[in-house]
């Protein structure tokens, strides 16, 4: 591990995050430029070829459906067929739907708490049918469950969509409380992977499993309880401390909006350093890190450029000297090891999607996926939060490679930031992998400086935005360390010969 060079790993990071390459979007030439970086220095390491075959590259569709917000139209109807429009950007806002020209449908209206069903846990569709119906639930969780991972996973409105679609609901209308809709014209659009047999990779939005699917906010809500004879405040209480309180709404719901498609294509960079064991090289860990960023957008004090410097170049770049090391160092795995650069991570987690749905390798011989998401190596790197390893025995190759490196394992920090399903590890764990996301810690060696306050300020500034340059602030000490940390983690797990299980009844596991 003393051969990680800092050196090499700005290198990177000022490569990825020059002007030359405006802000790596998917399907432009300066995403095109990374994609080819990436790969001359997989040939220069001699990493091994493993996307499409024989190809460094793993092609996919990303499809972007964007709504005619003149289409739009909603409707409520009661038993005595009085119908009731249902103002666009007023009442409600509809999902892009990834492949029907023209969502439409009605049905029944169900109320279902917050849409949510936790095996031995609680559920808001005991005792209910949806099937052939249009649910209503609210965002987030109820109260009870510990873990971030857990809380940010159920929120999660794709989850709740695709459990309304398990339970047969034809639509599903996502109730936001204080979301008032301050924009009176939208553009609404949304980014799938999608195959040539037009599967969509999941994703955490609206993947069109359903006839439809809207957001509204609370005054439809309040204007749905006025006349179902049941009080809102009383339910909402009893919600949150796990009460089932759902019915169904004396009303019909309709919904119809038209939809336009376009698509293009992107790539993820897939690479391999080949196992040194007989057996276990059939088996692969997997190191991820997305390789896009944003684009170009509003410029800020002259500069449209929104670079990624932190997001995501400085994890591409952790990735790249971790092949190296495995490559030009003494450490030969026993499982083999995948460096996989993902696209469209800033879409929707998309590239990583699609590729833990439909991996360039054989999907069972995958034992577990070490993701790498803008490391914020700002300030020396004394603590960490393993997001997602405290589901399974990942969490033992965490203490080991900690423990090595004298850092202090932390909970997370900041559980309102729903991280664990905004970065690629989460398509890894409902594919059914056991994953993490290796994220700063709070720990300081300066008395009296407040790290939690400090990286807010930062993120303020830097996080998408033009400001997220190589100009900004970097620690290439705690990227060193943070390079060592996940090179330890998965070398570990390459040389365990039990490959990483679930822990007993855990949730993600059971899915």
């Amino acid at each position: 591990m003393d051969q990680i060079d800092t050196t090499t790993i700005r290198n990177h990071i000022a490569y990825l995050a020059d002007d030359r390459l405006l802000g790596r979007k998917p399907g432009t030439e300066g995403y095109q430029l990374a994609v080819d970086y990436v790969i001359s220095e997989f040939k220069k390491m001699g990493v091994q070829p493993a996307g499409d075959p024989g190809q460094f590259t793993q092609k996919l569709i990303l499809q972007n459906t964007k709504v005619d917000n003149g289409s739009a139209k909603a409707f409520l109807s009661d038993t005595k067929g009085n119908v009731d429009s249902l103002g666009f950007g007023i009442d409600f806002l509809p999902y892009a739907h990834p492949f029907s020209e023209k969502a439409s449908g009605s049905g029944k209206l169900v109320f279902v708490g917050y849409g949510v069903d936790i095996p031995d846990f609680y559920s808001d569709y005991d005792g209910i049918d949806v099937s052939g119906k249009v649910v209503v639930f609210l965002a987030g969780v109820p109260d009870g469950i510990s873990a971030s991972t857990l809380i940010s996973h159920f929120s999660s409105a794709g989850n709740k969509m695709n459990i309304a679609a398990e339970k047969g609901a034809i639509g599903a209308v996502l109730v936001y409380p204080i979301n008032s809709f301050p924009n009176p014209n939208p553009t609404i659009q949304s980014t799938v992977g999608v195959n040539p047999e037009k599967t969509v990779a999941y994703s955490r939005g609206f993947n069109g499993n359903l006839d439809f699917a809207l957001t509204a906010n609370n005054s439809f809500l309040s204007q749905l309880f006025l006349n179902s004879g049941k009080n809102l405040t009383e339910t909402l209480t009893a919600l949150k401390s796990r009460k089932n309180s759902s019915f169904e709404f004396p009303f019909i719901l309709g919904a119809s909006y038209s939809n336009s498609f376009s698509q293009f294509e992107s790539e993820n960079v897939v690479g391999l350093i080949p196992g040194s064991d007989s057996r276990l090289k059939n088996e692969y860990v997997v190191h991820s890190a997305h390789l896009d960023h944003v684009g170009i957008g509003r410029a800020v004090n002259g500069d449209s450029i929104y670079n990624g410097a932190h997001d995501n170049a400085s994890g591409v770049a952790s990735l790249l000297e971790i092949a190296r090391i495995y490559t030009k160092g003494k450490a030969k795995p026993k499982r083999s090891v995948l460096i996989v650069l993902v696209t469209a991570e800033e879409m929707g987690l998309i590239g990583s999607a699609y590729f833990a749905s439909n991996p360039t390798v054989l999907k069972s011989a995958i034992v577990a996926n070490v993701n790498t998401d803008m490391p914020t190596v700002i300030a020396p790197l004394l603590s960490i939060v393993p997001l997602g390893a405290e589901h399974s025995s990942i969490m033992n190759n965490v203490k080991f490679a900690a423990d090595y490196l004298g850092l202090e394992v932390e909970g997370d920090p900041e559980p309102e930031q729903n991280r664990f399903v905004r970065s690629d590890q989460y398509s890894f764990v409902v594919n059914g992998i056991p994953a993490l996301h290796i994220k700063y810690g709070n720990k300081t060696n300066v008395p009296g400086f407040d790290m939690d306050a400090f990286i807010k300020t930062w993120r303020a500034k830097y996080y998408h935005q033009s400001a997220d340059g190589m100009d900004g602030i970097f620690d290439f000490g705690a990227a060193k360390t943070y390079v060592q940390l996940n090179f330890l983690i998965s070398y570990s797990i390459a040389q365990t010969a039990a490959r990483p299980e679930w822990n007993e009844g855990d949730l993600f596991g059971i899915k």
